[in-house]
């Protein structure tokens, strides 16, 4: 076994403080990591108890913490009263009494990052409130439906925190997405009210949403409120002075039918209720707070129901224990709206640090411009895709060369398997002060399963263990754990606080069940291809089913599939992963009709519709004709297949197949070795 690329630096952390404080009130001694983690599978309310009372959660916290349950049920705090917004928003003297933000925005400026706007933590306080008043005044009960198709910023913080005060269930989409991507995922949920943004800027383009605004009102015939928030760059805009016309953008949303629907300007909406308390409602612990979304892997992505209280004790598990976060920090998780990160980092708030929003592309004006945001916005953790760190190693670029980084201390890396040469090279750039975190979860239960301690070493290109409270292993085809480093299924065996409360619609848990609990009853079947280290880590592999990870952010395959409807040229096809120079690239694989040509205009035409009504994310790397796609007797598509045999694995499925040869074909196509 090799050394490792990082060592603790002997400095106090949080992990080891909780773990004294732990060994206290347990009688042992858990100040070994591994000691500590088979506590918390072990007695599951001591350690869930130990949490609350480590971190103060607001809330009347009842007798239990934890009851027995078996997979998918999960018994947390059932006697627990709390709304997660009061711990979220609650005073940190170490940072208000000195008048430091609670929350920083940076954002694309010319050719550069800047800061553009901070709140302190009473200013955050004073919007919520007046947000979450004018949430009210629209008729939101809890249990309303919030959407949001917003960037990263103060404003969808706001408004996310405004939702949840009132005990509202929000749900968020990235503004580039397109229409028939946004309302596949809202159509579901009939919400109430809808906050979106005329235009957003991304790596020095400005992308006008005004006509894209209007279309999704009207797909979404339940919405009776929209509340608009202005693009950057869009008041007073000289390109065109109605770009924020209130009254212009509600006539077109209703433009035809009797429908009712109030609309203004966010921030006018704010202004009308300045100066109002804050309201929170006491929920219990699984009421929902979020819905989250599947990849749709297999047709419209699934609305996974995530219950307020679990994220809020999971989150500052992961966050102020593994990721050390608290008073006096500065983090920045790189994200858009429609990632699960985004519901993450929301909830740095909980840890006393202060939460960094950038607004933009990560690449923007260079491919490392995230380690620029470091010293722009004094950063002590930084979280980002580890596609975009193996991009830097590949360009050549110098992480240290020209910035400071003086306060940098983490880097928490995920969205796809961190290899091991670019782990290292992370490491012989920034130095030894500074803790390389690569962790793993996901959407379905929004947080890790994976992840690193700072009192632990770091081996490069391995998850150092498994997550507090997360009892992981590695199962083979038998349901029987590895017992090498044989890949198999990562699998969990005990319930957790972020299973989720369901998925919409899913009355009779039926689909909940199918997605993660078939394979192996009782226990939780995450799909990524795991492997076990010697170091007692854990090695992903990609994905084991179709899904596939384009820079971090999953993508489902009935997501593109539908997409290329619009392409009447196409008339079948087949999207996976392949493993191609340290990195994933999607593939699309295409039938065409009879005299139809896949030249570059035909190349060009699909890659526009998958970036239109999808996003840019769904836009392959590769197009490839063939003759005829693999499927099974029962007439599926056979991704998986495709996938192990481009990527050299085995083809478990190839009797199933009614046509096997085409995999064949599909392997020796000259398009994938180049």
């Amino acid at each position: 076994m090799s050394d490792p690329v990082h060592v603790p630096t002997g400095r106090s952390t949080r992990m080891a403080d909780f773990a004294r404080v732990a060994g206290e009130r347990s009688g042992r001694d858990l100040s070994a990591y591994d000691d500590l983690h088979a506590w918390s599978i072990a007695d599951p309310d001591a350690f869930w108890s130990a949490v609350w009372d480590y971190f103060g959660v607001i809330g009347e916290r009842g007798e239990h913490a934890a009851a027995p349950a078996t997979l998918p049920q999960a018994v947390f705090f059932p006697g627990a009263s709390l709304n997660i917004v009061d711990t979220y928003l609650r005073p940190v003297p170490e940072r208000d009494d000195v008048g430091l933000p609670i929350v920083v925005q940076t954002a694309e400026v010319g050719d550069g990052l800047a800061v553009i706007a901070s709140l302190t933590h009473a200013e955050l306080v004073e919007r919520v409130a007046a947000t979450a008043a004018a949430l009210r005044a629209r008729g939101v009960t809890p249990g309303d439906r919030i959407a949001l198709v917003l960037p990263v910023g103060i404003d969808a913080l706001v408004v996310t925190l405004a939702g949840l005060a009132i005990g509202a269930i929000v749900s968020s989409a990235a503004p580039e997405f397109g229409v028939p991507a946004i309302v596949d995922r809202f159509g579901q949920l009939d919400p109430r009210v809808l906050v979106g943004t005329t235009s957003y800027r991304w790596a020095g383009r400005r992308y006008d949403r005004r006509d894209h605004l209007v279309e999704l009102v009207r797909e979404l015939p339940t919405v009776r409120a929209l509340m608009i928030v202005p693009g950057a760059d869009d008041v007073n805009s000289p390109i065109d002075p109605d770009v924020v016309d209130v009254a212009r953008i509600a006539a077109l949303c209703v433009a035809g039918s009797n429908r009712l629907l109030q609309v203004d300007l966010l921030s006018d909406a704010q202004r009308r209720h300045r100066g109002v308390e804050l309201e929170t409602a006491p929920l219990r612990f699984d009421d929902p707070a979020y819905v989250l979304f599947s990849s749709g892997t297999t047709g419209t992505p699934k609305c996974l129901v995530h219950r307020a209280g679990g994220v809020l004790v999971k989150h500052l598990v992961e966050a102020g224990l593994h990721g050390d976060f608290g008073p006096g920090d500065r983090v920045c998780f790189f994200t858009t709206t429609g990632w699960m990160m985004w519901n993450w980092a929301i909830s740095v708030l909980a840890t006393g640090a202060t939460l960094v929003l950038h607004d933009g592309a990560p690449t923007y004006p260079t491919t490392d411009a995230l380690f620029d945001l470091v010293d722009v916005a004094d950063l002590t953790h930084l979280g980002l895709g580890a596609r975009l760190l193996d991009a830097a190693r590949t360009e050549g670029l110098s992480l240290r060369g020209g910035r400071a980084l003086d306060r940098l201390r983490m880097v928490l890396v995920t969205g796809s398997p961190h290899t091991e040469a670019t782990a290292r090279w992370l490491v012989d750039e920034l130095g030894p002060d500074v803790m390389p975190q690569p962790i793993s979860g996901g959407t379905d239960l929004v947080g890790c399963f994976l992840a690193g301690s700072p009192t632990l070493p770091v081996w490069a290109g391995e998850l150092p263990r498994a997550a507090l409270g997360m009892d992981v292993d590695v199962y083979d085809a038998d349901g029987v754990p590895t017992a090498d480093a044989t890949p198999g299924e990562l699998i969990c065996r005990n319930t957790f606080p972020t299973v989720p409360v369901g998925i919409w619609g899913d009355t009779d848990g039926s689909l909940l069940h199918e997605t993660y609990f078939a394979h192996y009853p009782g226990v939780w079947t995450h799909g990524d291809l795991t492997s076990r280290t010697a170091s007692g880590g854990f090695i992903i592999h990609g994905r084991s089913d179709a899904t596939l990870n384009v820079g971090g952010v999953r993508i489902g395959t009935g997501e593109v599939y539908a997409s290329l409807e619009h392409v009447p040229e196409v008339v079948d096809a087949l999207a996976f992963a392949q493993v191609w120079q340290d990195d994933t690239r999607m593939v699309l694989l295409v039938v065409l009709a009879s005299g139809a040509e896949l030249d570059g205009d035909m190349r060009d035409r699909i890659r526009r519709v998958l970036r239109e009504r999808g996003s840019p994310r769904h836009v392959p790397a590769v197009i490839a004709r063939v003759d005829d796609l693999p499927r099974t007797l029962t007439g599926k598509l056979a991704e998986i297949a495709v996938a192990n045999i481009v990527n050299d694995r085995p083809v478990r499925n190839r009797d199933a197949l009614a046509n096997p040869d085409t995999l064949d074909v599909i392997a020796a196509l000259e398009a994938l070795r180049v």
